[in-house]
């Protein structure tokens, strides 16, 4: 059988996430084609995916040795090493790709999440910007460009880039979720409140969200309508000590000390951030 046969098999089996099995069907097809560089770079991203980081990055190698342009290779390997928390070498792949090729989006957008990680927030953002400038339609790269903002304190551009992220995709609670958040940075309440609402009805389980209304409900001295709303974030998890936390201020706030207390203690036992102080 030919190297199509074996590689259609692969992809097909990848596509379903059987990576160990597509990875011996890669090996037959390249076993058939050996300077087929696309096969090195699948039996890579398999690879990867199963974390044989080492395996991953000799496979992508291969393909440069095959083919020393093939820009997706060298991306693919700059993510491992990001996935190996090796940052200052993703970074130099992802710069090599820059040099390479200007208009590559990955390698910038995923420059700017190297950064991120490692704390270079503004340099993230001129990184996302760039990926903006090359595809504005890419909802995540709004998303981590308003996560950097957040960390510079820099609220207001964040709701901007969250109304951009929801046109593009309104379904998408985390988005209404972040945005409430930013708005209850800047003492915005009454506009979280709405999309805390927005981004429950969306996804009717996520805790942060719950707790994320319930928190602005307290800022707002509603503490008795901020209770159930702690609750709910519990119940859905209830090792989410930032709930915890809320209800038990909640709590005092209204006098009742001994529940404030269990409360407060919860967290604590979640190995919580959060002390009981505002």
């Amino acid at each position: 059988m030919n190297a199509i046969f074996w590689a259609d098999e692969a992809d097909y089996l990848y596509a379903q996430g059987k990576y160990d099995e597509a990875i011996k069907f890669y090996d037959r097809a390249i076993e058939a084609a050996p300077k087929n560089a696309e096969l090195w770079n699948s039996r890579g991203l398999a690879l990867g995916h199963l974390g044989r980081y080492k395996e991953a990055i000799e496979s992508f190698g291969k393909v440069l040795e095959v083919d020393p342009d093939y820009v997706d290779a060298w991306n693919n390997r700059g993510v491992v090493f990001y996935k190996q928390k090796k940052y200052d070498e993703a970074i130099r792949y992802f710069d090599k790709i820059i040099d390479m090729n200007p208009g590559y989006v990955k390698a910038w957008y995923n420059k700017g999440v190297v950064l991120g990680k490692i704390g270079n927030h503004l340099e993230a953002i001129n990184h996302y910007d760039r990926t903006i400038v090359l595809n504005p339609g890419g909802v995540k790269v709004w998303s981590n460009k308003v996560v950097a903002l957040g960390c510079l304190g820099r609220y207001d551009e964040a709701v901007m880039c969250f109304d951009k992220a929801i046109e593009l995709d309104p379904e998408n609670a985390e988005a209404w979720n972040n945005k409430g958040a930013a708005l209850g940075k800047l003492g915005r309440y009454d506009e979280a409140l709405v999309c805390f609402d927005w981004a429950i009805e969306k996804d009717l389980i996520n805790s942060e969200a719950w707790c994320n209304k319930g928190e602005a409900l307290r800022r707002q001295d509603k503490y008795a309508e901020a209770i159930p709303l702690f609750d709910k974030a519990i119940e859905l998890d209830p090792a989410y000590s930032k709930a915890w936390n809320g209800k038990g201020l909640a709590l005092k706030a209204l006098g009742r000390d001994a529940e404030a207390d269990v409360a407060f203690a919860e967290a604590v036992a979640k190995e919580s951030q959060y002390v009981s102080q505002t």
